[in-house]
């Protein structure tokens, strides 16, 4: 949960602050799920938080056999905190646009799901034609794609 992004005088793209990312999703919200998995120990561990971190179930560790390494972050914006009775389209456009966005740089190394279905976007490569593909008809305006292989 911490990071690099600490120099203010660098110049960079980020989307997030010195790991504050997970922390602050987890203080505002009604419920927050954290899974992580070890392939070398073949540990798993599991713990809840609820009502704004406020309440805390017992974690889970246990020893089984695990197909790989992996962390699963699953949460419940309280609405309320931010003034809301629902999420609305856009915000619910951005959330989209954010995975999509982690998918297409991540190369495969992770599997990025939405609302528990993977997106399909493997590579940086993908996540071009999703802007690109539906511009044929333009084919002359397109820019060019460079890869490096």
């Amino acid at each position: 949960m911490t990071s690099s992004n600490y120099n203010d005088s660098e110049k960079k793209t980020t989307g997030g602050r010195n790991g504050f990312g997970a922390k602050l999703a987890n203080i505002f919200s009604t419920k927050f799920v954290i899974e992580t998995a070890d392939i070398k120990t073949n540990k798993y561990y599991k713990q809840v938080f609820r009502n704004n971190m406020l309440q805390k179930d017992q974690a889970i560790i246990e020893s089984k056999p695990q197909k790989a390494n992996f962390t699963c972050i699953t949460f419940y914006p309280d609405l309320s905190k931010f003034k809301m009775k629902i999420m609305d389209a856009d915000i619910i456009s951005l959330m989209t646009k954010r995975a999509y966005d982690l998918a297409g740089v991540t190369e495969g190394r992770v599997m990025v799901k939405l609302n528990g279905k993977s997106i399909g976007v493997k590579n940086f490569n993908q996540y071009c034609d999703l802007y690109l593909k539906n511009k044929a008809s333009l084919a002359e305006d397109l820019p060019k794609i460079v890869e490096k292989k």
